[in-house]
């Protein structure tokens, strides 16, 4: 505690307090968002009961596209799974599950989950609430068909097809993928035809490709999808998310990466702290330069470590929208909230 306490007490006396973004980053970093993808997801839309929407848990608040209200949804039932919820604390759920309601009225459930776990109680409840959230609704333009149909949607690299492919399994008890895990962030697949995940009920899910959040102006939300890897990390650069992460968990009080990068105690500069942890773990690489060999910190290595770290949850479980967190809530009424979570085999945190 004694150490922490210093440590924090080196923040905030010496460390930056905010973070400079480079001049015309926005502009070169950020791209808009598919527009091929969501026009082909706007004409099969119609023969839609149900929307899931995946967002990465760790940014419950960041980076959601909000261009889906108002082309996907509609009126429709819509389910938002906060996938990886091993990476998160518990705490803070049901404030987090009420603020999304005030802030997004259209949404009918909120689930924690974690679809890489085949046993997760909140993803097995996912495909009975949505088969009842649309017995009991209206079905416009499909009363006379016997399936449900529900489409999957999300911003790039949040686990949608982990999760068709988990209710596949989990319902037909169908080995294999039925669709494509792993593709790089911002890459646009096109919309795949109905995958059957059920057949009673007879429910078919409908995998799009991942759809970024469009105009992203807050450059602190770029960042952070960023560091969730679902933006490509060669179009910001991984050192440019090194040093955006490494001031966020100084600033917030997060040093688990003093020990994970085998440093002494918190860094301000990234390339300092990249070149130290490297010298510590031995990440030296040799150069030719001049006819010259010189050795030199692995930088490369070294942030992809640091990287892998977080994504990875190797630095503890945390939100990395901590401060939307402290916003006060608007007639907080939390005592009747309805939540489901992914609690099984997760530690107090």
């Amino acid at each position: 505690m004694c150490r922490l306490n210093a440590w924090r007490e080196l923040v905030r006396n010496s460390f930056r307090a905010d973070y400079k973004f480079p001049v015309n980053s926005a502009k070169n970093w950020f791209p808009g968002h598919m527009h091929k993808g969501l026009k082909e997801m706007q004409r099969k839309v119609i023969d839609v009961d149900c929307v899931i929407e995946v967002h990465d848990a760790r940014i419950p608040f960041s980076g959601r596209n909000t261009t889906f209200k108002e082309t996907i949804s509609g009126v429709k039932p819509h389910i938002l799974i906060l996938n990886k919820s091993d990476l998160v604390p518990k705490s803070n759920r049901e404030e987090i599950i009420l603020k999304i309601k005030q802030a997004d009225p259209i949404i009918s459930e909120v689930l924690f989950a974690n679809a890489s776990k085949k046993s997760c109680p909140a993803l097995r409840s996912v495909l009975p609430r949505a088969v009842k959230l649309i017995e009991n609704s209206n079905r416009f333009h499909r009363g006379g068909k016997p399936d449900k149909s529900i489409i999957i949607i999300g911003i790039p690299n949040v686990g949608k097809s982990t999760i068709i492919n988990q209710l596949r399994q989990q319902y037909l008890a169908v080995k294999g993928r039925a669709t494509q895990v792993g593709a790089k962030p911002g890459v646009t697949r096109n919309v795949m035809e109905k995958i059957r995940v059920s057949n009673d009920p007879m429910v078919n899910l409908l995998d799009t490709p991942g759809i970024s959040k469009p105009n992203i102006k807050d450059m602190h939300v770029g960042m952070k999808l960023a560091a969730c890897n679902t933006l490509n990390d060669h179009v910001i650069g991984s050192m440019f998310i090194c040093d955006y992460l490494l001031w966020y968990f100084n600033t917030h009080g997060h040093f688990e990466y003093i020990d994970y990068m085998g440093l002494n105690e918190p860094e301000e500069n990234c390339n300092m702290m990249l070149a130290k942890s490297a010298i510590a773990n031995g990440s030296m690489k040799i150069i030719n330069e001049h006819g010259v060999r010189k050795t030199i910190p692995d930088y490369e290595g070294v942030a992809y470590k640091f990287l892998s770290g977080f994504r990875k949850g190797r630095f503890g479980r945390f939100y990395l929208d901590e401060d939307q967190l402290k916003a006060p809530l608007i007639n907080s009424k939390m005592s009747n909230l309805n939540i489901y979570q992914d609690m099984s085999n997760e530690k107090s945190v």
